[in-house]
């Protein structure tokens, strides 16, 4: 009797070995992680981790219970880079470690714009951000120091941690990302492009209008004619206009389109790929004018008098 006690004991206690060995390097086994994920208050965890590569394992559920249920982590966003084991990644969640913000830049904001969003967002002190542009290197033209252009409208993912020149940093490195220096030889040409997309990023909502507003303007350039844009003239008030009136097309700047002819000296927002591509390729079209149509788009036309024959007809109709 006491030999089948002493087996059974044995066996049970080789496979509890058996067991903790295995939850043990289950627990401390790395994995390969390059994502960022979202703890949201008010959301059950086991949805936050979803997404996670361990979330459906028996082991990873087990432990976390025995981590008070995940109770002690923290809300906010993560970036998970590297190798990490359950034990590491449950670590970092707790102390709040690799927390990264979410920062939304849309397609056309200035930098101006672009300061009052993450001073409003409480990441930046704005006079620090604009010094910390003051003796950054970069590849491309930034007559007297102006960057305006080259911060890249997207979604991005910012450690908690960086400071104003960290983040200009993140945002000038996805630009080169998307314009290669090596792509573009001529660096001046380069620039000039980035003018005219700049322009085409504030005039246009629509991206397949962008090639045929490039060909107006373009148009416009060849026959010594002003760009007239509204938008190069509201970069002056910093977007703050939400329509301009005849009297605020008389400030005096190279800017102004109205009043000086050709591409003003510098880009007037952070355009998109699509933008670049618009300005590198317009349509060939006659077109030398345009006008919003109320829904988005714009009627486009080769004379003055088709221009305004359409905007009285547009308002005859409303």
């Amino acid at each position: 009797m006491k030999k089948w006690i002493y087996t059974i004991a044995g066996m049970f206690i080789l496979i509890a070995t058996i067991v903790v060995v295995f939850f043990y390097f289950e627990i401390n086994k790395k994995v390969n992680y390059h994502k960022i994920i979202e703890i949201k208050r008010g959301v059950p965890l086991k949805a936050s981790l979803s997404s996670l590569p361990v979330s459906d394992s028996f082991v990873f559920k087990v432990y976390l219970k025995y981590r008070n249920e995940g109770k002690g982590i923290k809300a906010g966003y993560y970036e998970l880079k590297g190798e990490m084991s359950m034990k590491d990644l449950i670590d970092v969640l707790e102390a709040g470690k690799d927390k990264v913000f979410k920062l939304t830049i849309p397609e056309g904001y200035s930098i101006a714009e672009i300061a009052d969003l993450l001073e409003k967002n409480g990441r930046i002190d704005k006079d620090k951000f604009y010094k910390e542009f003051n003796g950054i290197e970069f590849p491309y033209p930034t007559p007297e120091g102006n960057f305006e252009g080259y911060l890249y409208p997207e979604t991005y993912y910012i450690p908690e941690s960086y400071n104003e020149r960290l983040i200009i940093r993140t945002l000038l490195r996805e630009f080169l990302k998307k314009f290669p220096p090596e792509k573009y030889e001529d660096k001046d040409e380069f620039y000039q492009k980035l003018i005219m997309a700049s322009i085409l990023e504030r005039e246009a909502k629509l991206d397949k209008e962008k090639p045929l507003m490039a060909s107006v303007f373009y148009n416009r350039i060849k026959k010594k004619m002003t760009l007239s844009s509204d938008a190069t003239v509201n970069f002056l008030y910093d977007y703050k206009k939400r329509r301009m009136y005849y009297k605020d097309l008389e400030i005096d700047s190279p800017y102004n389109t109205y009043k000086y002819k050709g591409l003003p000296p510098g880009p007037i927002s952070n355009p998109s790929v699509v933008s670049v591509e618009a300005a590198y390729n317009p349509a060939d079209t006659d077109y030398l004018f345009f006008v919003a149509t109320g829904d988005g788009g714009h009627f486009f036309s080769k004379t003055y008098k088709e221009h305004l024959e359409f905007q009285r007809k547009n308002k005859e109709n409303k």
